[in-house]
């Protein structure tokens, strides 16, 4: 189990960093990145359908570890085109209402789902073969149906767990989002006459902020590329990939790890040398 699941993982990151890669926008990014991820559940379920676990450990693992990782992608990709579909592109207040309330949304749910939040986060392992097993027990005062699911496949606890995950990484765009807002906003303010918007590829700006945080260009090296990522996405109201699927995505392309890097080089020297003949 562990090595298919393992393999199936990782060519749903490279499917994902590709889809990032090569989409024009973040709804189109979003809409290609759920059916991606709805074919690897998909695969997923099929592998399991014949599997036999080999222990409850094994089958722990599977419900609270590993399908969480893929079901996450298809909660989150689903949230981000509802968000990207509706959020008002009018007047700022009103996209910062939609945001704000989206938000509350989310926060609904940690709470309403605390227990098994902080469970997981805790790092306990007391409740495990409650939680994570097929049929699971029912535990008081946590009322759970089963009637609508795949009893094979799924689990109640593990689909909060994936849907925690997901909405983690999505209460972290929303503030990347709010602030971008609030950032251009003010830049506006400060000079009517020209919005900064970046208008090249995202791989682009990908690839020159790693070269740069690889070279210690920013907080002496002492920066997580994570953290410069958001700064960006703030900055210029751009979503970029996770750090980690950038490089995976540039390791897989066939001609060259770094084209923009290369274009933007030989752009420049051409600038040079018109400058100075």
């Amino acid at each position: 189990m562990e090595k298919f699941t393992s393999i199936l993982l990782a060519e749903l990151s490279i499917d994902l960093q590709k889809i990032a890669v090569t989409s024009e926008n973040k709804l189109q990014q979003a809409e290609r990145s759920f059916k991606i991820a709805d074919q690897a559940i998909l695969r997923l379920k099929e592998f399991i359908a014949t599997y036999t676990f080999k222990s409850p450990e094994e089958e722990i693992r599977f419900f609270k570890e590993i399908k969480p990782e893929f079901q996450k992608e298809l909660f989150y990709n689903e949230e981000v085109l509802y968000i990207e579909s509706n959020c008002p592109k009018g007047p700022n207040k009103a996209r910062k209402v939609f945001i704000e309330r989206t938000l509350n949304r989310i926060q609904a749910y940690f709470e309403k789902h605390s227990y098994i939040y902080n469970y997981c986060l805790s790092g306990d392992t007391s409740l495990d073969t409650f939680f994570f097993v097929r049929s699971p027990k029912p535990i008081p005062l946590t009322p759970v149906s089963y009637s609508d699911i795949d009893p094979e496949f799924s689990n109640p606890h593990s689909y909060k767990v994936a849907k925690l995950k997901a909405f983690e990484e999505l209460r972290d765009y929303l503030s990347n989002k709010e602030q971008s807002n609030t950032t251009l906003e003010s830049f506006q303010n400060k000079d009517n006459k020209q919005k900064l918007v970046f208008t090249g590829p995202p791989a682009a700006l990908e690839e020159a902020l790693l070269a740069m945080n690889e070279k210690g260009w920013f907080n002496f090296g002492d920066l997580p590329a994570s953290r410069l990522f958001h700064a960006f996405e703030s900055l210029l109201d751009i979503k970029l990939a996770n750090p980690s699927r950038a490089l995976i995505g540039m390791a897989i392309r066939k001609k060259g790890y770094t084209p923009h890097i290369d274009k933007m080089k030989d752009a420049l020297i051409e600038r040079i040398e018109q400058k100075h003949q």
